[in-house]
């Protein structure tokens, strides 16, 4: 972003959370014809629709939540170059960003916490995992061997530079946290085979902390939380329904370690 447009920038933590997001799971392509920020076609959905898509009316162009079918994913399009172009002026980036990804300067050096806490969260709440693991030390005690209890949150990204943006934000605000090489042979999905790394959040006073202070706008990530937090544990390969039903208590928890 050129200084004129640095000084035209309205920055405040609506747009920081949006630009966020975008880091996490959007996209713009090389032309600059379309722009996109897409999710899970089901743990997503309530998030992109009762939050991401009115953020994104609100600060650029109206949008209509849609699936991708070719994809299989559900999400923000946007096809107006002036709406793209004002994105771009703000700090989103072009063409691939898997190895570039970063959070713009003018974001990261930004004097107000609340800023930093709305990039935090809109890339968790897109690129972010809350899960919980078993005990890794070897216990006599059953229930620490059977149940997932050890809470973690996660970032993965291919973007080394990025998760030591993120990992300085988390330290300016108290949080501690780890990057580790996630898989040194290379990580692949449907664009890219590339290293990546993972940034994790282990301390439980940590992650506590993270949603206390940072928190999260995506039901996907609320529900996984407020399971561990009502339960002591977080059953694994569970869907959001699952979890609002173990909420409402009409679907006990435990059940998913009984075997038959």
């Amino acid at each position: 972003m050129n200084q004129k447009n640095n000084e035209n920038a309205a920055i405040d933590s609506g747009l920081a959370e949006l630009l966020g997001a975008f880091i996490g799971d959007g996209w713009i392509e090389q032309s600059r014809k379309a722009f996109y920020i897409t999710g899970h076609l089901l743990e997503d959905k309530e998030y992109y629709d009762s939050f991401l898509g009115p953020l994104f009316s609100k600060y650029f162009h109206e949008v209509k939540l849609k699936e991708f079918p070719y994809w299989h994913v559900y999400g923000i399009a946007c096809y107006k170059k002036n709406i793209i172009q004002k994105c771009i002026n703000y700090g989103f980036q072009t063409g691939p960003k898997a190895l570039t990804a970063k959070i713009p300067q003018i974001f990261f050096d930004h004097s107000n916490p609340e800023i930093s806490k709305a990039i935090l969260r809109g890339i968790f709440d897109t690129d972010g995992c809350f899960g919980c693991g078993k005990s890794r030390a070897k216990t006599s005690v059953e229930w620490k061997r059977t149940y997932h209890y050890i809470p973690e949150i996660t970032i993965t990204s291919c973007s080394k530079a990025l998760l030591i943006q993120v990992f300085t934000l988390l330290e300016r605000l108290g949080i501690h946290a780890k990057i580790r090489s996630k898989n040194i042979e290379g990580f692949r999905n449907n664009r890219n085979v590339n290293n990546s790394y993972a940034l994790g959040v282990r301390r439980i006073d940590d992650v506590q902390r993270w949603f206390e202070i940072i928190g999260s706008n995506n039901p996907r990530h609320q529900t996984r939380y407020l399971v561990w937090k009502k339960y002591g544990f977080l059953p694994p390969r569970t869907n959001i329904t699952q979890r609002k039903a173990m909420l409402s208590e009409e679907l006990d928890p435990y059940s998913f370690y009984i075997t038959k």
